[in-house]
Protein backbone atom coordinates (compact mmCIF):
# COMPACT_ATOMS: atom_id res chain seq x y z
CA UNK A 1 0.00 0.00 0.00
CA UNK A 2 2.57 2.53 1.38
CA UNK A 3 4.46 1.58 -1.88
CA UNK A 4 1.69 2.40 -4.48
CA UNK A 5 1.10 5.49 -2.35
CA UNK A 6 4.34 6.55 -3.21
CA UNK A 7 4.41 5.95 -6.67
CA UNK A 8 0.80 7.66 -7.26
CA UNK A 9 3.13 10.85 -5.64
CA UNK A 10 5.98 10.37 -7.76
CA UNK A 11 3.46 10.28 -11.09
CA UNK A 12 1.66 13.34 -9.66
CA UNK A 13 5.52 15.02 -8.78
CA UNK A 14 6.65 14.53 -12.77
CA UNK A 15 3.17 15.45 -14.12
CA UNK A 16 3.19 19.02 -12.20
CA UNK A 17 7.30 18.74 -13.65
CA UNK A 18 5.89 18.85 -17.09
CA UNK A 19 2.87 21.31 -16.40
CA UNK A 20 5.36 23.26 -14.60
CA UNK A 21 7.91 23.35 -17.25
CA UNK A 22 5.19 24.40 -20.17
CA UNK A 23 4.46 27.22 -17.69
CA UNK A 24 7.70 28.39 -17.37
CA UNK A 25 7.90 28.32 -21.52
CA UNK A 26 4.84 30.48 -21.98
CA UNK A 27 5.79 33.16 -19.40
CA UNK A 28 8.91 33.38 -21.03
CA UNK A 29 7.67 33.60 -24.65
CA UNK A 30 5.46 36.34 -23.28
CA UNK A 31 8.00 38.53 -21.48
CA UNK A 32 10.34 37.89 -25.02
CA UNK A 33 7.50 39.85 -26.82
CA UNK A 34 7.58 43.30 -24.66
CA UNK A 35 11.27 42.77 -24.31
CA UNK A 36 11.21 43.13 -28.07
CA UNK A 37 9.73 46.50 -28.00
CA UNK A 38 12.30 49.41 -27.51
CA UNK A 39 12.03 52.45 -25.80
CA UNK A 40 12.29 55.26 -28.88
CA UNK A 41 15.26 57.46 -29.08
CA UNK A 42 14.41 61.02 -29.13
CA UNK A 43 15.72 64.63 -28.49
CA UNK A 44 16.45 65.51 -25.13
CA UNK A 45 15.73 69.16 -26.01
CA UNK A 46 12.11 70.20 -24.26
CA UNK A 47 11.00 72.21 -27.91
CA UNK A 48 11.42 69.18 -29.91
CA UNK A 49 10.87 66.22 -27.36
CA UNK A 50 6.90 66.37 -28.08
CA UNK A 51 7.06 66.30 -31.52
CA UNK A 52 10.09 63.75 -32.05
CA UNK A 53 8.61 61.67 -29.19
CA UNK A 54 4.87 61.60 -31.05
CA UNK A 55 6.17 60.55 -34.32
CA UNK A 56 8.17 57.99 -32.48
CA UNK A 57 5.38 56.37 -31.24
CA UNK A 58 3.42 56.31 -34.43
CA UNK A 59 6.50 54.62 -35.73
CA UNK A 60 5.86 51.70 -33.40
CA UNK A 61 2.17 51.05 -33.89
CA UNK A 62 2.90 47.70 -35.87
CA UNK A 63 4.85 46.86 -33.24
CA UNK A 64 2.09 47.54 -30.67
CA UNK A 65 -0.06 45.73 -33.08
CA UNK A 66 1.97 42.82 -33.30
CA UNK A 67 2.39 43.05 -29.44
CA UNK A 68 -1.22 42.47 -28.53
CA UNK A 69 -1.95 40.42 -31.10
CA UNK A 70 0.71 37.94 -30.10
CA UNK A 71 0.18 38.03 -26.64
CA UNK A 72 -3.50 36.66 -26.59
CA UNK A 73 -2.73 34.33 -29.01
CA UNK A 74 -0.17 33.34 -26.67
CA UNK A 75 -2.52 33.51 -23.56
CA UNK A 76 -5.28 31.39 -25.23
CA UNK A 77 -2.75 28.71 -26.06
CA UNK A 78 -2.08 28.55 -22.46
CA UNK A 79 -5.29 28.51 -21.82
CA UNK A 80 -5.99 25.60 -23.65
CA UNK A 81 -3.05 23.77 -22.37
CA UNK A 82 -3.98 24.62 -18.94
CA UNK A 83 -7.41 22.97 -19.66
CA UNK A 84 -5.61 20.03 -21.50
CA UNK A 85 -3.50 18.79 -18.71
CA UNK A 86 -6.02 19.17 -16.08
CA UNK A 87 -7.27 15.66 -17.84
CA UNK A 88 -3.93 14.01 -17.91
CA UNK A 89 -3.14 11.57 -15.18
CA UNK A 90 -0.36 10.02 -16.67
CA UNK A 91 2.41 10.46 -19.17
CA UNK A 92 4.75 8.64 -21.58
CA UNK A 93 7.32 9.73 -24.06
CA UNK A 94 4.86 10.42 -26.64
CA UNK A 95 3.46 12.82 -24.53
CA UNK A 96 6.46 14.77 -23.36
CA UNK A 97 7.53 14.58 -27.24
CA UNK A 98 4.52 16.49 -28.11
CA UNK A 99 4.13 18.96 -25.42
CA UNK A 100 7.79 19.50 -26.41
CA UNK A 101 6.81 20.38 -30.54
CA UNK A 102 4.26 22.77 -29.33
CA UNK A 103 6.44 24.12 -27.08
CA UNK A 104 8.97 24.84 -29.49
CA UNK A 105 6.48 26.85 -31.71
CA UNK A 106 5.27 28.97 -28.74
CA UNK A 107 9.02 30.02 -28.06
CA UNK A 108 9.75 30.95 -31.47
CA UNK A 109 6.76 33.35 -31.58
CA UNK A 110 8.96 36.60 -30.18
CA UNK A 111 11.30 36.64 -33.27
CA UNK A 112 8.35 36.03 -35.44
CA UNK A 113 6.36 38.60 -33.97
CA UNK A 114 9.44 40.65 -34.12
CA UNK A 115 9.92 40.02 -37.59
CA UNK A 116 6.38 40.50 -38.99
CA UNK A 117 6.44 43.88 -36.90
CA UNK A 118 9.47 45.49 -38.58
CA UNK A 119 8.83 44.47 -41.40
CA UNK A 120 4.97 44.71 -43.23
CA UNK A 121 5.93 42.68 -46.14
CA UNK A 122 4.12 39.48 -46.76
CA UNK A 123 7.18 37.14 -46.84
CA UNK A 124 7.02 38.25 -42.98
CA UNK A 125 3.57 37.77 -42.57
CA UNK A 126 3.97 34.32 -43.61
CA UNK A 127 6.88 32.89 -41.04
CA UNK A 128 4.91 34.77 -38.82
CA UNK A 129 1.68 33.17 -39.43
CA UNK A 130 2.82 29.71 -39.89
CA UNK A 131 4.46 29.83 -36.40
CA UNK A 132 0.59 30.58 -35.33
CA UNK A 133 -0.56 27.67 -37.20
CA UNK A 134 1.79 24.83 -36.73
CA UNK A 135 0.93 25.80 -32.84
CA UNK A 136 -2.58 25.27 -33.73
CA UNK A 137 -2.35 22.17 -34.94
CA UNK A 138 0.54 20.55 -33.01
CA UNK A 139 -1.71 21.40 -30.24
CA UNK A 140 -4.76 19.99 -31.67
CA UNK A 141 -2.11 16.92 -32.45
CA UNK A 142 -1.29 16.93 -28.50
CA UNK A 143 -5.05 17.02 -28.03
CA UNK A 144 -5.95 14.01 -29.77
CA UNK A 145 -3.51 12.22 -28.16
CA UNK A 146 -4.81 12.66 -24.64
CA UNK A 147 -8.45 12.16 -25.07
CA UNK A 148 -7.89 8.80 -27.11
CA UNK A 149 -8.52 5.73 -24.52
CA UNK A 150 -6.02 3.78 -26.32
CA UNK A 151 -3.04 5.67 -24.64
CA UNK A 152 -3.94 5.99 -21.26
CA UNK A 153 -3.09 9.21 -20.01
CA UNK A 154 -5.85 10.64 -19.34
CA UNK A 155 -9.18 10.99 -17.29
CA UNK A 156 -12.75 10.97 -18.69
CA UNK A 157 -13.12 14.56 -20.82
CA UNK A 158 -16.68 15.58 -21.00
CA UNK A 159 -17.71 15.13 -25.27
CA UNK A 160 -18.82 19.23 -24.91
CA UNK A 161 -14.80 19.53 -23.49
CA UNK A 162 -13.50 17.31 -26.62
CA UNK A 163 -15.78 19.89 -28.96
CA UNK A 164 -14.84 22.80 -27.52
CA UNK A 165 -11.19 22.66 -27.52
CA UNK A 166 -10.99 21.10 -31.16
CA UNK A 167 -13.48 24.47 -32.53
CA UNK A 168 -11.70 26.88 -30.87
CA UNK A 169 -8.13 25.69 -32.11
CA UNK A 170 -9.65 25.44 -35.68
CA UNK A 171 -11.25 29.02 -35.26
CA UNK A 172 -7.38 30.30 -34.91
CA UNK A 173 -6.08 28.05 -37.52
CA UNK A 174 -8.51 29.10 -40.15
CA UNK A 175 -8.66 32.73 -39.48
CA UNK A 176 -5.10 33.09 -39.79
CA UNK A 177 -4.93 31.45 -43.02
CA UNK A 178 -7.94 33.75 -44.04
CA UNK A 179 -5.27 36.31 -43.13
CA UNK A 180 -2.60 35.24 -45.22
CA UNK A 181 -4.96 35.36 -48.07
CA UNK A 182 -6.06 39.27 -47.34
CA UNK A 183 -2.71 40.44 -46.60
CA UNK A 184 -2.12 39.05 -50.34
CA UNK A 185 -5.59 40.46 -51.85
CA UNK A 186 -6.04 43.42 -50.31
CA UNK A 187 -2.97 44.69 -47.69
CA UNK A 188 -1.17 44.12 -44.48
CA UNK A 189 -3.33 46.81 -42.68
CA UNK A 190 -6.49 44.87 -43.02
CA UNK A 191 -5.12 41.29 -42.51
CA UNK A 192 -3.66 42.25 -38.89
CA UNK A 193 -7.32 44.10 -38.26
CA UNK A 194 -9.11 40.52 -39.60
CA UNK A 195 -7.44 38.87 -36.46
CA UNK A 196 -9.62 40.82 -34.18
CA UNK A 197 -12.16 38.41 -35.17
CA UNK A 198 -10.69 35.32 -33.73
CA UNK A 199 -11.71 37.31 -30.71
CA UNK A 200 -14.89 38.56 -31.20
CA UNK A 201 -15.94 34.49 -32.49
CA UNK A 202 -14.16 33.04 -29.46
CA UNK A 203 -16.73 35.70 -27.34
CA UNK A 204 -19.64 34.16 -28.86
CA UNK A 205 -18.11 30.12 -29.05
CA UNK A 206 -17.28 30.45 -25.11
CA UNK A 207 -20.86 31.25 -24.13
CA UNK A 208 -22.34 28.71 -26.32
CA UNK A 209 -20.28 25.83 -25.79
CA UNK A 210 -20.41 26.92 -21.79
CA UNK A 211 -24.20 26.86 -21.63
CA UNK A 212 -24.71 24.08 -23.70
CA UNK A 213 -22.74 21.52 -22.24
CA UNK A 214 -22.22 23.06 -19.02
CA UNK A 215 -18.31 22.92 -19.03
CA UNK A 216 -19.13 25.50 -15.58
CA UNK A 217 -16.06 28.34 -15.33
CA UNK A 218 -12.61 25.66 -15.37
CA UNK A 219 -11.83 25.59 -19.13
Amino acid sequence: MSQHHTEQERQKFQLDRIALFSDAVFAIAITLLVIEIKVPAVSDDMNLFDHQFGHALREMIPEFIGFFISFIVIGNYWRAHHTIFGYVTDYNRKLISLNTWFLLTIVCMPFTTAMMSKYIFFKPYVFYCVNVIASGLIQLRLWHYIINPKNKVSAFIPPGMILYKKYSAWVVIGCFLLSLLFHKLIGPGFARMFLASIFIINLFTDRYFVRKYKLGKKY
